[in-house]
């Protein structure tokens, strides 16, 4: 630790003493033991790096729990959305080689590519792919690519069937299925996967041995986190997922030790050692703002936050931040670096949790304004989700009341079996076994659930525990003119997949 402080005091140049700069170390050390305590999350780990060393990095809590497997610097955790840099990053290169141009459209490299609209499909470029401003709103279709069995082709052609919530590139809508077109594109032009050219061009020369590309590499590798989701008290263990179908969106597994060297070269402009990755204009490029985010009056004295090309951009503390989150079912994470003062902090979890945004920000007070007195970031943003669960709870309370009040009754069950299809995802399946209703998302496999009526011809449901850790969600039925349902509708509150974007009606 001795050796890690000195080269932290020499390298920021900071005006403190040593022992002033040891106790900062000790201070943040403390805060993320205390955050992991506070927010009864199994296992995390922490990098900071500054300029072209790696200044600090360590492990808390559990690979797994059941196990007792504790987590180090080479623990892998799903980064997720943090990949989308990579994917920005290797478009950056090709265009560098000349074998794209950023405003190139996206269907003359990909002629199945379909919105909703032939105007914005014909327009789409390969910029728009990489700065969510296709007109969709957040997250749409994501239930077309989350362990489903679609390619990534149909996914892509999907897209067609979803409606629009603003105007094209006006507004700013995270888009997973763009980041999957854009690695598509480079499967085209190079003519080998994402996967290969992601770690032939960025994984292999930038150190990063032990990082994956796919869940189905988790089975020959060692020191690998579990996810989980804390509910009623108890961490409960989810299996992973498999995102190779949307794997330029979010499907790298790296450690905090291995992404450092990724935040180093980026804090360089794209150097790593003798390596020079992309230029620095390409750099400047991809930290450019593209589409702005309204920012309200605030304490932290944020002036504007929007996104560049595969990166969140704002300021803070007087600084240019440049960074990505990543959530993955079971696991977040968060990525921060700051150009001007050569430091970056990458946090991985194995847990669902705001935690890891408010490690960020308290790194971030402490390296560039030496405040280790400031906000309590932790207690913070875990009043705000205490908030929030007591307003989820409420609402549960309020729709329960309502159970029965208005009709018992439904229909004989044989009535509402079938096959009820949506043009974007597909079919999902109502049968009938053992005098229970049970439903079947027929492209996700561990889509499948029991129905418990709840009233008129509305259902409750939830899908397997293990398997995904959405909460409860119902499922209700259109009548026609006849009374014969002919229309299904399905919902389960969540802040990342909505399942109420699909109409199946039954075929």
């Amino acid at each position: 630790m001795k050796k890690i402080t000195l080269l932290f005091v020499v390298i920021f140049g900071l005006t403190t003493s040593y022992s002033q700069t040891q106790d900062q170390l000790r201070e943040l050390d403390a805060y993320y033991q205390k955050a992991l305590d506070e927010w009864h999350i199994p296992g995390m780990a922490v990098a900071i790096v500054n300029k072209d060393s790696i200044l600090f990095s360590k492990g808390y809590g559990y690979a797994n729990l059941n196990k007792r497997t504790k987590v180090d610097g080479n623990t892998l955790f799903a980064i997720a959305s943090n990949s989308k840099a990579f994917t920005a990053s290797a478009i950056a290169q090709l265009v560098e080689q000349g074998k794209l141009n950023w405003n190139d459209k996206v269907v003359d490299y990909l002629p199945y590519y379909r919105l909703y609209d032939d105007y914005t499909t014909q327009n789409m470029t390969i910029e728009d792919l990489l700065c969510h401003r296709n007109g969709l709103k957040t997250f749409s279709g994501d239930l077309l690519w989350f362990a489903t069995n679609k390619s990534p082709e149909a996914i892509i052609a999907a897209q067609q069937y979803l409606k629009p919530v603003y105007g094209f590139r006006t507004q700013f809508g995270y888009s997973n299925i763009s980041f999957l077109t854009a690695g598509k594109i480079i499967e085209q032009v190079t003519d080998t996967t994402w996967a290969n050219y992601v770690s032939t061009h960025f994984l292999t020369p930038l150190n990063m041995n032990r990082t994956l590309t796919s869940t189905r590499q988790i089975k020959n590798t060692s020191n690998v986190a579990t996810p989980y989701f804390y509910e009623n008290g108890q961490n409960h263990e989810l299996q992973w997922s498999n995102w190779d179908n949307v794997a330029p969106a979010g499907a790298l597994i790296s450690s905090v030790n291995d992404y450092a060297n990724w935040l180093i070269m980026n804090l360089n402009k794209g150097r790593f050692n003798n390596t020079r990755f992309f230029s620095e204009p390409t750099f400047e490029n991809l930290t450019t703002s593209r589409i702005n985010f309204p920012v309200a009056t605030n304490s932290e004295k944020v002036h504007f936050k929007s996104y560049g090309l595969g990166w969140f951009l704002q300021d803070y503390q007087g600084y240019k931040i440049v960074g990505h989150g990543g959530g993955y079912d079971g696991m977040i994470s968060k990525s921060t670096f700051v150009p001007e003062k050569g430091i970056g902090v990458i946090v991985l979890t194995n847990s669902l949790n705001w935690v890891s945004s408010a490690l960020v920000n308290k790194t971030l007070d402490v390296l560039l304004a030496n405040n280790t007195d400031g906000k309590d970031w932790s207690a913070i943003y875990l009043n705000a989700k205490t908030k929030q669960d007591s307003i989820k709870k409420a609402t549960q309370l309020a729709y329960d009341k309502l159970r029965g009040t208005l009709n018992p009754k439904h229909l004989p069950l044989q009535d509402y079996t079938g096959t009820y299809k949506d043009p974007a995802y597909g079919t999902t399946t109502i049968s009938l076994k053992n005098n229970m209703l049970t439903m079947s998302m027929d492209e996700t496999p561990m889509f499948k659930a029991t129905l418990h009526h709840w009233n008129h011809h509305i259902f409750t449901f939830r899908f397997d525990t293990k398997l995904v850790s959405l909460p409860e969600g119902k499922l209700w039925f259109d009548l026609d003119e006849n009374g014969i349902p002919y229309k299904l509708h399905i919902d389960v509150p969540n802040p990342d997949f909505d399942f109420t974007e699909f109409e199946f009606v039954k075929g």
